[in-house]
């Protein structure tokens, strides 16, 4: 029977379903000189081809949230459930997009890139040049960020580092410019080096998965937020392969470039294992009534070590004016309205399948890793997936992550829509409570809530396939709770 449910719009989950991610360009960047560039793949690039986004800079304007992502801009919502994806022009597919409002447009730039100027938050964008050290010397930054304070004036922050990377002196650093406010690309002051990497004292910012390597690690993905007369800096550390990437925050309440102190929460988000695991280099944005939401790297190192999809959560200030996620980092449907309890009610059993290739077994699906996947036998022309419960619950919601074994757009194998239903079964019978059969929406990760049904047993059946391309599903969840 069907029974009927709470409002179910303004509802996400993690990781966040964006229409059509892009390819990954991680072994690229040698190549690319500006920050945008074709989606032509270099000839000396031969490893797997994949899709991911990462390193997400979010704000919020004109009653529209807008996200850039490394890999190709850009998303727009009105809810922050919902998003549509907008190809800007020229197209951005490189590192860690940075924006920050100025003279009535925009700036923008990126990893190792100059700076450049729109009249809207998407575009069209054109280059304004390198930056300019006080010296003349021009430069690029790595792993930028862009910010405005309140008195207008402009700052660009970094990482840096000592020493040569993979030596045991390589340390890390975050350092911060000011900027000419008549021309943005000119350094008037900095770098400041407003903290290091302390692996010794920050166990965060250890590298590995049980934070065991105490003498090397990450500070970076810089992003400036002032709340209240405080300037809170978000980092990124260890690594972004790692499942113990994470995002915590330096203070100060004197100045953006001096006075920074690590404040005593952190890590601000962090998640080292199931399907949202890892939670490093992103942003904190506020909404136009001061509600603060984290935007974060997920790490998903399957195919590229370099793999990743993002995530958002709730942010709030405590008593003493530090921030931090209230729920956490999430993995199962929340609301933008507030409380939402939810379980994963697929999570960790063994479902039975129609067919499965070898070495891509059923429990793959519902094993709560973004590593392994299930994938149907080649000549299975309706797969399907059917996972039994040991009692009756509510479903009214579901997670589909597909796996694209055979990705390849430089040859010509791209993604596309997969059409699919889920079923439920009550009293012996089962009955459709989602179909996308009819799908012609590019969703590699799919979240959709539909009316609560009282099941048994939860189905999903793969209906339409995108053409020279193989499905599995990395990951199939099923919310629901007891009656």
């Amino acid at each position: 029977m069907t029974v009927k449910d709470e409002k179910t719009d303004g509802i996400w989950c993690n990781p966040i379903a964006l229409p059509e991610i892009p390819r990954g360009k991680d072994d690229w960047y040698p190549y690319e000189k500006e920050m945008f560039s074709h989606d032509d793949r270099p000839a000396a690039v031969t490893g797997p081809e994949y899709r991911s986004v990462s390193d997400p800079t979010a704000f919020f304007w004109d009653g529209k949230w807008y996200l850039y992502p490394s890999y190709g801009m850009a998303w727009v919502s009105e809810d922050l459930c919902r998003w549509r994806h907008v190809r800007t022009e020229p197209y951005c597919a490189k590192y860690s997009p940075a924006i920050t409002p100025w003279r009535g447009g925009f700036l923008l730039t990126g990893w190792l890139c100059p700076l450049y100027y729109g009249d809207s938050p998407l575009g069209p964008f054109r280059k304004l040049g390198d930056f300019i050290l006080p010296d003349g010397t021009p430069f690029v930054p790595s792993d930028p960020a862009l910010f405005t304070d309140d008195d207008g004036e402009l700052y660009l922050y970094a990482f840096d580092s000592d020493g040569s990377y993979g030596k045991a002196d390589y340390r890390t650093k975050i350092v911060g410019y000011r900027l000419d406010r008549g021309d943005p690309r000119r350094i008037l002051e900095g770098p400041a080096v407003l903290f290091a990497m302390d692996p010794e004292n920050h166990p965060w910012e250890r590298q590995g998965f049980h934070q065991q390597n105490a003498s090397f690690g990450w500070v970076e993905g810089p992003h400036m937020l002032k709340i209240r007369g405080r300037y809170y800096l978000i980092y990124a550390s260890p690594d972004t392969r790692d499942p113990s990437y994470s995002m915590a925050v330096y203070c100060s309440d004197m100045s953006p470039l001096s006075g920074f102190a690590a404040q005593k929460r952190n890590p601000l988000t962090v998640s080292r294992s199931g399907v949202v695991s890892g939670a490093g280099h992103g942003s904190v944005a506020s909404d136009d009534k001061g509600n603060l939401w984290a935007f974060y790297t997920i790490a998903a190192p399957r195919v590229h070590p370099y793999e990743r999809r993002i995530g958002m959560d709730r942010v709030a200030l405590d008593e003493n004016g530090e921030l931090y996620c209230p729920n956490g980092v999430t993995d199962t449907p929340q609301s933008l309205s507030g409380s939402l309890r939810r379980w994963n009610l697929t999570e960790k059993l063994r479902p039975y399948a129609s067919s499965s290739s070898a070495g891509r077994d059923a429990i793959y699906a519902t094993d709560g890793s973004n590593l392994t996947f299930w994938q149907p036998a080649p000549e299975d022309a309706a797969p399907s997936l059917t996972v039994a419960f040991d009692a009756p619950f509510l479903v009214d919601s579901v997670r589909v992550w597909w796996a694209e074994p055979g990705y390849d757009p430089g040859r010509g194998v791209g993604a596309g829509p997969v059409g699919y239903t889920v079923e439920g079964k009550t009293d012996g019978t089962w009955r459709i409570l989602l179909d996308r059969s009819g799908s012609r929406e590019d969703y590699n990760v799919d979240f959709r809530t539909f009316p609560a049904a009282l099941c048994t047993a939860v189905r999903l059946a793969i209906r339409k396939r995108p053409e020279g391309i193989g499905t599995g599903v990395i990951d199939f969840s099923a919310f629901g709770w007891m009656p």
